[in-house]
């Protein structure tokens, strides 16, 4: 019976492997383990933000190593160099090549524009910078091509005024000597700097009187408004109502990163950035909305219908793979089902084509007996003999089937006997 049972055993682990060895090749391969992720300088919010993800995914078990750059601009330029998976990138900085060449996971928060400037200026609108010292961002920065493209849209350039490729601390120190008369800068609002200069009697915040015109000119640009004491209430800071600008922080990929590792960054955005902000409410990040650069269809999804049921029970590096090895449990369960079910029958089949077996040679020899001479019966006897031997000492008959082994020995038997009084009347 043991053996009967390996055979079968056998025949459907055969199956089974011929199953998942057609399906495997259908499978994504598994996501590589180490994200290589670009970020600003090492004292900016991007590379701070980095080291939260580096932390979340190092519970996943991925890495996550982190490139400082100088800004959104050279963080582009590696990503299209394929230097880096994925990047922070500060609306407003793509070009018509990274569209075409890039995908964006999602916005993931506020990034607001502050215009300082020189409080004896007294002035209201960005047109009347024009002829004026103004800092616009170093080389390479995010703040540098969102600035240019504003000053643009006034008329104001390096023609009629004086455009200094400063970084927010140097155009800061430049500003408060006295040798600028206003700056760029683009930087959360919880940022030392920010406080410093709000907080400072000769320097002053643009209020963007005209916000909603630039936000229809500018798609990646969205109006803010900074109540009066949100930043600082004991201070009162600001001691006013002010409209900013705002882009948007975004998450930047290559096209070909792996579906998995997409679902992971965007599961990590979503705990870190679904936060209340100044700016923004309770989860509305990360968002799919204020993107420069197309988005993602695997992030889109993700996006829209969240977790999927395996990663709400499993941590993900467990739910990725086992989601990558549905394809082959599917078609696996359609067809070991039918196997296992017909197990059984082919198991009976087995047993009783033995039985089935004697029971053939029994008839033939219950046929011929009236034919045969003395010689021909004692062979006869012999050999059934044997088998009635074989058959009693069959140790391999299940006990549900007793039944028909009795039967076949009487049977047996019987024929025994009739080929005994054959040979006395022989």
């Amino acid at each position: 019976m043991r053996c009967e049972w390996c055979k079968i055993a056998f025949i459907i682990t055969a199956s089974i492997a011929a199953i998942l060895a057609f399906s495997y090749q259908f499978i994504d391969p598994a996501p590589p383990r180490t994200i290589t992720i670009a970020t600003g300088s090492t004292s900016g919010s991007y590379f701070s933000f980095a080291n939260t993800y580096k932390k979340l995914l190092q519970k996943q078990r991925f890495e996550l190593v982190i490139v400082p750059t100088a800004g959104s601009v050279e963080a582009l330029q590696k990503l299209q160099n394929k230097e880096v998976d994925v990047a922070f990138i500060q609306g407003g900085t793509a070009q018509q090549s990274d569209k075409e060449n890039l995908e964006s996971l999602a916005s993931i928060y506020f990034e607001p524009l502050w215009i300082f400037y020189n409080a004896n200026l007294n002035f209201k609108y960005i047109n009347e910078l024009k002829g004026k010292k103004i800092a616009i961002g170093a080389l390479g920065s995010g703040t540098r091509p969102l600035a240019l493209d504003i000053l643009h849209e006034n008329h104001i350039n390096e023609n009629n005024s004086h455009l200094l490729e400063l970084s927010g601390k140097n155009a800061k120190e430049s500003l408060l000597n006295g040798e600028i008369d206003a700056f760029f800068t683009v930087i959360s609002p919880h940022s030392p700097m920010i406080q410093e200069l709000l907080i400072n009697p000769n320097i002053k915040l643009l209020n963007i009187k005209r916000a909603n015109a630039y936000s229809k000119r500018f798609q990646y640009l969205t109006p803010l408004h900074l109540s009066e004491g949100v930043v600082n209430l004991e201070k009162n800071i600001p001691t006013q109502n002010i409209t900013l600008l705002s882009t948007t922080a975004t998450l930047v990929i290559q096209k070909d990163l792996h579906p998995d590792l997409i679902r992971l960054l965007l599961k990590s955005a979503k705990e870190i950035h679904a936060k209340t902000s100044i700016f923004q409410e309770s989860e509305n990040f990360p968002s799919d909305k204020y993107l420069q650069i197309p988005i993602n269809q695997d992030a889109q999804h993700y996006l829209q219908k969240g977790d999927s049921f395996l990663e709400k029970i499993f941590p993900f590096w467990i739910a990725s793979t086992i989601d990558r090895f549905i394809i082959m449990i599917i078609p696996l369960l359609t067809l070991l089902f039918p196997i296992i079910k017909g197990a059984l029958p082919l198991y009976r089949w087995r047993i009783r084509s033995k039985i089935y077996k004697w029971y053939k040679i029994l008839h033939e020899i219950d046929l011929k007996l009236d034919c045969l001479n003395a010689n021909e019966l004692k062979s006869i006897q012999t050999d059934l003999e044997k088998m009635a031997h074989d058959i009693q000492h069959d140790s391999k008959i299940p006990l549900s089937y007793m039944g028909e082994y009795y039967d076949l020995r009487v049977h047996a038997d019987l024929i025994l006997a009739r080929i005994e009084k054959k040979l006395v009347v022989v």
